[in-house]
C-alpha cells in the first residue's frame, strides 16, 4: 500500500458495467444496479479507512437520465430514494463524520420524493468535515462548464464599464458546481472503457492519474481499489505536463 502521504486526497469513480454484468449472468438490469449499490457501500467504507478524504461517484449522467428507458429510470429513482434515506441515518457515515453532497441537475430532473431524500442526507451530514462523499447525479461536465462561462459573463456585465475585470482559473472554478471540491488526484473507471465521458469533472481531472480496469463495477472490490491506490503511489505526477 502507498504510504499515508502518497494516498490520494480525492478519488473519483466512473462505475461502468452494471448492466453488462447483469446480462452476462442472465440477471435483470435492476439486479445489476442493486449489486452495484452494495459494491459502492464496501468501496466507500474502504476508501475512508485508507485515508481518502474525498470520494466522488458518478451515479447517473444527464444522458443516462434522458435516454434510458422510463422503466429503468423509475427503478433507479427508487434505488436513489432508498439509499439516500439509508445514508442519512447510517451509523458508519456519522462515526466517520462524512459529509454527503450531490452535484448535477437532480433538483431540476428528479421526482420530489427523491430530491427530498437527497436533501435530507445532505442536511443530516452538513456539519461534518472529516470525509466527503460526493454523488454526481444527472450530471454532465460540459453543461457545468457552459454554466460557469455564462456565470462569468453575467458577473462581468455587472462590473462598472471602466473597472478592470480579470478572468482567471480561480474565477472559473468558483462558478463550477464543484467549486468547493479539491482537484481529483485519481480517477478510476471500470468495465474496460479507457476514456472519459461527457466531460466528467473536466476542470478537476486535468492533472488526475487515470486507472482503468476491465472489471465490471459489480465485480470491483476493495482489493481492486487497493490496486488502484498502489498504482497511484508508484507513479510520478507531472503537473500540467
Amino acid at each position: 500500500m502507498p504510504t499515508p502521504d502518497a494516498v490520494p486526497r480525492h478519488v473519483a469513480i466512473i462505475p461502468d458495467g452494471s448492466r453488462r454484468w447483469a446480462r452476462e449472468r442472465g440477471l435483470t438490469v435492476f439486479q445489476g444496479h442493486e449489486r452495484g449499490v452494495r459494491i459502492f457501500e464496501e468501496v466507500a467504507a474502504h476508501a475512508a479507512d485508507r485515508g481518502v478524504q474525498h470520494l466522488s461517484l458518478w451515479g447517473l449522467s444527464r444522458d443516462n437520465f434522458t435516454k434510458r428507458s422510463p422503466r429503468e429510470v423509475v427503478g433507479l429513482m427508487r434505488i436513489f430514494r432508498r439509499e439516500f434515506r439509508r445514508l442519512a441515518g447510517n451509523q458508519a457515515i456519522h462515526e466517520r463524520q462524512t459529509r454527503i453532497a450531490a452535484f448535477g441537475q437532480w433538483r431540476e430532473r428528479f421526482p420530489w420524493p427523491v430530491r427530498r431524500a437527497i436533501e435530507a442526507a445532505q442536511a443530516a451530514t452538513a456539519h461534518y468535515s472529516r470525509h466527503f462523499l460526493n454523488f454526481f447525479l444527472a450530471y454532465n461536465g460540459t453543461d457545468d462548464m457552459l454554466q460557469a462561462v455564462r456565470g462569468i459573463v453575467a458577473e462581468a456585465r455587472r462590473v462598472p464599464q471602466r473597472a478592470r475585470f480579470t478572468v482567471s482559473s480561480a474565477l472559473l472554478k468558483q462558478h463550477l458546481l464543484t467549486k468547493d471540491l479539491p482537484p481529483v488526484d485519481l480517477l478510476i473507471r471500470t468495465a474496460g472503457e479507457p476514456h472519459l465521458s461527457a466531460g466528467f469533472m473536466m476542470w478537476d481531472v486535468a492533472d488526475a492519474q487515470l486507472y482503468f480496469t476491465d472489471k465490471r463495477w459489480p465485480e470491483f472490490t476493495p482489493a481492486e481499489f487497493d490496486d488502484a491506490l498502489r498504482a497511484y503511489g508508484q507513479r510520478q505526477r507531472r503537473w500540467g505536463a
